[in-house]
């Protein structure tokens, strides 16, 4: 029986030797920061070798200078892009006044919470007309200056549906605009012709047509202003590529070929296969490695893989894609049936992007740490989200050099230090060899000096 114990003892001292990898305590990673004159927002993006150690991200810690841990917000990182948004209110203070020569002279003021306008739109029920505004702009409402160009303004629905009724404001910090417009009363030939006729005896001896003109004033029923700026609205998930590595096995009794994917645990959303091979469809099933149950595996996602390139038609579609998830081992499963195998020249493994935003001061030095030793905190992040919701875009930086640091363990932490101290686990095997080989020897021995029959 001891001897049984002796070499169970072995075999488990042995799978712990060789199985488990050795994880640091601590982990130490300098921030590179920028030179900054006064308080910024930062965002460090989490590389793949932070989540080989933390993949749920969840004991991770920023100290500064002074060993003071700086509060953080995780998230996942967004693309953005530019939109155009704009505000329309109408002008309540504004006066006309017409001119000598038959324009129109209009001065406006903004009311006092009234943003800076980009244009102006000119309000009429009138179709077919055409008008030139020049812009000037006043400080005080009394010394005017002119800005930009002039413009013109129409509406030819007689020819066909085009119309432009707005006027471009010069970017200024001006607060009063006078518009003048040349001549605000023109005419217009009616459609409507006056035909008189006189006949001598049954023929005709004279025809008189009359056109009609109408002087027709350029009527305004109101002045809107608008504003149009420039904002960045986020448009979805940033992705990244994690590098990954991959083998291939073909299975001729299933018709299967299965790609084992090892990861380090990131965000992945999709794996994308690399061949040479053209004119195929294949289906193919993505299974992923439970993190907290090694001997289980769930299916995560599942395409039709194909590639079609014929003369002038050319698709293909080699992305498996599916919810964020975050593994060390994943298969992807190609049902063959009865087709050769595809060549895999490779397999690009993509996914989210994460962040850690937290605010810098000038003059600190910052460092990530994450391991076993770092305990999961929670932070006061209300500053940090509220700047963000003003649209305050934290500048990003990168993580600088790693360094491991030596660290007791916690004493829950002890007996797995001591069963990943390599030169302790190779003594007791190479002991309990000694000890067993001796026990072998000894029963030998004793068998032979038993009586035989």
């Amino acid at each position: 029986m001891k001897r049984v114990i002796a070499f169970i003892a072995l075999a488990c001292l042995t799978t712990v030797a060789f199985g488990t990898d050795e994880i640091p305590s601590l982990v130490v990673l300098k921030i590179d920061l920028p030179e900054w004159k006064q308080d910024e927002l930062a965002a460090v993006r989490v590389d793949a070798q932070v989540f080989g150690l933390e993949p749920d991200l969840l004991r991770l810690r920023i100290r500064d200078t002074s060993d003071k841990v700086v509060p953080f917000l995780l998230r996942k990182r967004q693309t953005s892009k530019s939109t155009a948004t704009r505000r329309v209110w109408n002008s309540h203070q504004f006066t006309g006044k017409p001119l000598e020569n038959g324009g129109l002279e209009i001065t406006l003021t903004l009311g006092e919470k009234d943003p800076q306008p980009t244009s102006l739109r000119f309000v009429t029920a009138l179709r077919d007309f055409e008008q030139r505004v020049r812009v000037e702009t006043s400080a005080d409402g009394k010394e005017w200056k002119p800005a930009g160009t002039e413009t013109l303004i129409f509406d030819y629905a007689r020819y066909l549906d085009v119309r432009n009724d707005v006027v471009p404001l010069p970017t200024t910090t001006d607060r009063h605009f006078r518009l003048v417009i040349d001549d605000v009363t023109v005419e217009q030939e009616s459609e409507l012709l006056t035909l008189t006729r006189r006949l001598q005896g049954k023929d005709e001896a004279d025809r008189t047509e009359k056109t009609v003109i109408d002087r027709r004033p350029f009527r305004i029923d109101r002045l809107e202003l608008l504003r149009e700026v420039q904002e960045m609205q986020a448009a979805g998930d940033a992705k990244t590529t994690y590098e990954s590595r991959f083998y291939v096995v073909t299975d001729p009794q299933k018709k299967q070929t299965t790609l084992g994917v090892s990861m380090q645990g990131e965000p992945l959303t999709s794996l994308t296969l690399e061949t040479s091979d053209r004119n195929f469809s294949r289906h193919a099933v993505v299974e992923a490695m439970q993190i907290r149950s090694p001997h289980g595996r769930s299916r995560v996602g599942e395409a039709t893989l194909s590639r079609i390139d014929f003369k002038t038609l050319q698709r293909e579609d080699l992305t498996i894609e599916f919810p964020e998830t975050r593994s060390r081992s994943y298969h992807i499963v190609i049902d063959d049936r009865d087709s050769p195998p595809l060549t895999i020249t490779g397999v690009r493994a993509e996914g989210n992007e994460y962040e850690l935003v937290f605010l810098a001061t000038p003059g600190n030095a910052y460092r990530l740490e994450y391991g076993r030793a770092v305990a999961a905190e929670s932070h006061d992040t209300a500053a940090i989200s509220e700047l963000l919701r003003a649209n305050f875009q934290p500048t990003p930086v990168t993580l600088g050099e790693r360094v491991l640091v030596d660290q007791p363990a916690e004493p829950g932490d002890r007996t797995a230090k001591l069963l990943n101290n390599r030169p302790l686990i190779f003594g007791v095997i190479g002991l309990l060899v000694v000890v067993l080989g001796w026990g072998l020897f000894s029963a030998m021995k004793r068998m032979d000096q038993l009586p035989r029959e």
